[in-house]
């Protein structure tokens, strides 16, 4: 029978050590059934022991789910499931409420702090158990684990959801990481043009964009169920040749059975990849901006290009020297941005509208009320179309995702194995 989901430690192993680091938190955590969502607090600068232990409570909440996915309480913004697990790494944990105003349960909260002489406490409604990780070093040598020595290129985040893209040394190998999860490396079947990971309903999938037998071919790992599996067409130009130049997202255009698709970027130029009442088309595409749809097998696309598109529904175009943000049922905000530096997209912090800005090195977000410094970085920057993310390429080996509203690291996306860089949060 064929997965429909990736597992969370989906190209790991961790060990005997890790599993029966999952053992002993299982006794405490109850039996799952149906999809559950795990709730991932947003602090930066956690330990890599901390980070185990807590990857430990969703691989045990695993063991008995028919799937688990992973979201950082900034995502949750949409219907609640029911399924919900919180788990914080402090004590005790800090409220936290949908929109809407319902609170998270207690009962489905874990709290996982450091204790005294290495130990590491895990409680759940009530119940307590104190559990020996490795030491600092050994945690982050295992959290790269799937990744150790590969190189990251071109890192991309395709999707609305809390997952990030890279390349790896050649043209057929991709990293995907995972809010929460240690990253992994895939190798295709083929030469890859691009890519998106997507979580949904019953799982979560990788779906790329390959070359095979002198064909475009959709391939997918994970939920071999989805229909976008039958679009493939032939080429006559080397994806080979392409992958030591950028990975392009993959987006995906499902709203109908008898019509699906997806976009890809070749060479500067949108295309659309197309299956229609049985017959598969490859065309330029007509609209000026591309970008992953709120829900997963959807892609939002302006055809003009002269609005910009933002998280929870924000729209903003120039209107006279400022910009200018709207939403249903909310206010307008009027956002100035100086003629010296370059708006890269829109974003939110906190509910308020903001504009990503670029000068010279300097990466800005800029609201309506005040401006702040994200970081100063002189490589290219990846914006992620839903959370309030950045990411940046510190080295051939090390990722890391920003918080834009404070500039804090939030994630370490390594593949160095614990050798002394930074570890990952």
């Amino acid at each position: 029978m064929t997965r429909a989901s990736l597992p969370v430690l989906t190209g790991v192993d961790l060990g005997s050590e890790f599993r029966s680091l999952v053992d002993a938190i299982s006794v405490v955590v109850p039996p799952q059934s149906g999809r559950v969502e795990v709730l991932l607090d947003g602090l930066p600068d956690s330990s890599a022991r901390l980070d185990l232990v807590r990857l430990a409570v969703i691989v045990a909440l695993e063991r008995t789910a028919a799937s688990v996915t992973t979201l950082p309480v900034t995502a949750c913004h949409w219907s609640r499931i029911g399924r919900e697990w919180l788990i914080s790494r402090e004590e005790p944990a800090r409220g936290f409420t949908f929109h809407g105003g319902a609170e998270q349960p207690s009962e489905r909260t874990v709290t996982v702090a450091d204790g005294d002489d290495g130990i590491v406490r895990v409680a759940v409604n009530g119940a307590r158990i104190e559990v020996s990780p490795p030491s600092e070093q050994e945690c982050v040598r295992l959290l790269e684990s799937g990744v150790r020595g590969t190189r990251l290129r071109f890192p991309i985040f395709p999707s609305s959801g809390p997952s990030m893209l890279a390349r790896g040394d050649g043209p057929r190998e991709l990293v995907l990481w995972r809010c929460g999860t240690p990253a992994a490396e895939f190798r295709l079947p083929g030469p890859v043009l691009a890519a998106i990971h997507v979580s949904h309903s019953t799982g979560s999938s990788l779906i790329t964009l390959i070359e095979a037998g002198q064909e475009l071919v959709v391939h997918v790992e994970g939920d071999q169920d989805l229909d976008v599996r039958k679009l493939r067409v032939p080429i006559d130009f080397s994806v080979a040749e392409e992958a030591g130049r950028d990975l392009s997202p993959l987006y995906l255009d499902m709203d109908e059975p008898w019509r699906f698709g997806v976009c890809f970027r070749r060479g500067g130029t949108w295309w659309k990849l197309r299956w229609d009442s049985g017959r598969i088309s490859l065309a330029r595409s007509a609209a000026v901006v591309h970008q992953p749809g709120f829900v997963p097998f959807h892609t939002t696309v302006d055809g003009a290009g002269q609005v910009l598109l933002g998280p929870d529904f924000w729209y903003a175009a120039q209107h006279g020297p400022t910009w200018r943000a709207w939403r249903h049922e909310r206010p307008d905000a009027f956002i100035a941005v100086p003629p010296a530096e370059d708006v890269l997209g829109m974003t939110t912090i906190g509910d308020r509208p903001a504009l990503l800005t670029r000068e010279g090195a300097a990466v800005r977000a800029r609201t309506a009320e005040d401006v702040r410094t994200v970081v100063e970085f002189a490589g290219p920057v990846t914006r992620h179309h839903e959370l309030p993310w950045i990411a940046v390429q510190r080295s051939p080996q090390l990722i890391e995702v920003l918080d834009i509203a404070t500039g804090a690291v939030l994630h370490r996306v390594g593949t160095t194995g614990g050798s002394g860089d930074p570890q990952p949060g």
